[in-house]
């Protein structure tokens, strides 16, 4: 890995508008938290979109970090970087006593990005814009599966929940996740097929949503929402004294019958959602059940377990953000497959 999981880093993007241009950061984030092994990858925006950079310490801050690499995710060096960035950092370690910030570099100049620019062109040029856009299975990511199916037993997995067990096992590079990973009776088919009926996905925070594959939901219509760092929400979590992910469920509520719910990051949302069905609310077609940490996490999976509801979720400590995003975009890719594969 080229990072470590006890460092926490916020990729810092301009803000925009337009909600695509935000994705964008939000979609680079995850896949850097994937590929890094960082603790943490928080996208933040100096305008026009939440978190903003104070906002976003402090969610790192409550986290238990203590030290932010921040890495400004601009093409240019301008105002932002040289002049706004470290007043931000400034005004960030005094309201935060004993905070660290560093700043690294920004993106620039890079020859990587010049063999993208080539790349694009290119694969403009071959194939056409419709070729372009068309999702492919990076060499390295092939051959990423090809090892893992050297290393797992296969035949042992029902081979319906087999993609979705070496999609986590690519993301974590962790094995045991074949032991601890469990499906209830038509999970993964009732995940399928809530995507394939264009069903909403809800996550418990944005570091889940923005690393679902958007493009593999896109033909079937089915969106992703998250309500964690709403405004309301948060006003909601401080007047009942409970987590912005716990409020979040109660606002998600209307968008959950037959949609797929996915909790990657708080027990907190893992049990109220819980409280919200119990009591007669709406229920999900599939819960993904995967939050991590020493504090409820494997209690309220624990909780998920006995509920008796469609679930896929993981026992113990173990899950996180990427987890999450992992079993949902293999749910995705499969309901692409059915697609495919039809009359």
């Amino acid at each position: 890995m080229a990072g470590n999981n006890s460092r926490a880093i916020m990729l810092l993007g301009h803000g925009s508008k337009a909600p695509e241009a935000n994705e964008t950061l939000r979609r680079a984030a995850a896949a850097v938290e994937e590929r890094g092994g960082y603790g943490m990858v928080l996208p933040a925006f100096l305008q026009m979109e939440r978190p903003d950079f104070q906002e976003a310490v402090d969610e790192l801050v409550s986290k238990g970090f203590t030290d932010v690499t921040v890495m400004p995710y601009f093409l240019y060096m301008g105002l932002h970087v040289t002049k706004d960035l470290p007043a931000e950092m400034e005004e960030a370690k005094k309201r935060h006593a004993g905070l660290k910030v560093a700043l690294t570099q920004n993106l620039g100049f890079h020859d990587k990005l010049i063999d993208i620019t080539i790349q694009r062109i290119e694969e403009f040029a071959s194939s056409g814009e419709k070729a372009a856009q068309k999702p492919c299975q990076h060499p390295i990511e092939k051959e990423s599966f090809r090892i893992i199916g050297t290393e797992l037993d296969e035949s042992a997995f029902p081979a319906i929940e087999l993609p979705v067990i070496k999609r986590v096992i690519h993301t974590t590079a962790d094995f045991e996740f074949k032991d601890i990973l469990r499906f209830t009776p038509g999970a993964v088919e009732a995940g399928v097929k809530a995507i394939r009926e264009g069903r909403p996905v809800i996550t418990d925070v944005r570091m889940v949503e923005a690393g679902i594959m958007k493009y593999r939901l896109d033909p079937f219509g089915a969106k992703t929402f998250c309500f964690s760092s709403d405004r309301s929400v948060a006003d909601a979590a401080i007047a009942k004294g409970t987590t912005k992910t716990a409020a979040s469920m109660k606002k998600a509520a209307e968008y959950m019958e037959g949609g797929i719910v996915a909790v990657g990051n708080a027990p907190t949302a893992l049990f109220e959602l819980l409280r919200i069905i119990s009591a007669g609310g709406p229920k999900p077609a599939l819960i993904v059940g995967v939050p991590v940490g020493f504090v409820g996490a494997a209690e309220s999976k624990e909780a998920l377990e006995k509920s008796g509801l469609t679930s896929i979720f993981t026992r113990g400590r173990k899950g996180g953000s990427t987890v999450a995003v992992a079993i949902v975009n293999a749910l995705a890719i499969l309901a692409g497959q059915a697609e495919a594969g039809k009359p």
